[in-house]
């Protein structure tokens, strides 16, 4: 996807549109260059993988900041 497309998808949709679109594009992207139902497959669950540890990492963040405030009460 050119990141023109990929500016204008994301400035100009709501999110789950876009999200949507992305996806689709993304899917199609794979399928044509080559990649097997397998390997989308382990793809996504890297996506996922990196979605869970940026969760993670939020999450210790905030609960982190949280200490921090009420050891300073």
């Amino acid at each position: 996807m050119r990141n023109g497309t990929l500016n204008m998808v994301m400035n100009n949709m709501d999110p789950g549109k876009a999200t949507k679109i992305l996806a689709k594009t993304l899917y199609k992207e794979l399928k044509n260059s080559g990649f097997s139902h397998k390997h989308i497959v382990e793809f996504s669950r890297e996506l996922l993988e990196h979605l869970s540890q940026d969760v993670k990492t939020e999450q210790t963040s905030k609960i982190a900041l949280q200490q921090e405030r009420i050891l300073a009460s």
